[in-house]
C-alpha cells in the first residue's frame, strides 16, 4: 500500500525543510548508514553498535519485501535537495506486520532519529505519517512497540499519539553496568473492530 505517491515535504520545528517518503531498494546503503549512526549515538535502541547489520544486498531485499507486503512499511526522513534521492537519511520509522494468519493484523513499530536532528519534531512527524498509513491499511488493526523505561521523551511522544502501556519486561537490557526495563505499548488502528 503506497501512502506517498510523491514525497511529503514540510518543515521541522526549527523551520528547516524536511522530506518523508517510503524507502525502497535504492535507499539500502543510506538506510544502513543511518541505522549504524543511531545505534552508536543512543543506548535506547534494541540493537547496539556492536551488533551486526545486514549487508546492502540483504537490506535491499528487506526494503523490497516491505514494499510488497500490505502490512509493512519503512518511511525515511531526509533534508530535500540535489541530487534527488541521495540525501542522507536523518530519521526512519518502520512497521512490520505479522506473517501468520493470526497476527497479520498487528504490526511492530521501530523508529530512530539521528542525534543532530533531535528536538526538531521529526519523530512526531514520522510517527504521524506511519499511523496515517496504518489507519488507511485494510489489514492492520494494531500497532505495538517497545521502549526502554529510561527513554521518557520517546514514551511521552508515543502516549501523545494514543499508545498505552501494556506491560514491562524487567531488567531486559544492560548497558554501562545498569539494567533497564522494556515497556510494551500499543494502539488500535483502523477498521470497525479496532
Amino acid at each position: 500500500m503506497t501512502l506517498f505517491d510523491v514525497p511529503w515535504r514540510g518543515i521541522d520545528r526549527l523551520g528547516q525543510p524536511l522530506e518523508l517518503r517510503e524507502a525502497g531498494r535504492r535507499d539500502a546503503a543510506r538506510y544502513l548508514e543511518h541505522i549504524a549512526l543511531i545505534v552508536a549515538e543512543t543506548p535506547f535502541m534494541l540493537q547496539s553498535a556492536a551488533d551486526p547489520l545486514p549487508d546492502i544486498a540483504e537490506q535491499k531485499d528487506i526494503l523490497e519485501e516491505y514494499a510488497r507486503r500490505e502490512n509493512c512499511v519503512c518511511i525515511v526522513a531526509a533534508r530535500p535537495g540535489p541530487p534527488p534521492g541521495k540525501q542522507p537519511i536523518i530519521g526512519s520509522i518502520t512497521l512490520v506486520g505479522g506473517r501468520g494468519r493470526r497476527t497479520a493484523h498487528a504490526a511492530d513499530l521501530s523508529m530512530g532519529v539521528n542525534r543532530v536532528a533531535w528536538g526538531r519534531g521529526i519523530g512526531g512527524v514520522l510517527l504521524d505519517a506511519v499511523l496515517t498509513w496504518a489507519r488507511a491499511s485494510p489489514m492492520l488493526r494494531r500497532v505495538s512497540l517497545s521502549v526502554y523505561s529510561e527513554n521518557r521523551v520517546a514514551a511521552a511522544l508515543y502516549r501523545s499519539r494514543g499508545f498505552a502501556e501494556e506491560g514491562a519486561l524487567r531488567r531486559y537490557a544492560k548497558w554501562d553496568g545498569r539494567y533497564d526495563d522494556l515497556i510494551g505499548m500499543g494502539v488500535a488502528v483502523g477498521g470497525p473492530d479496532a
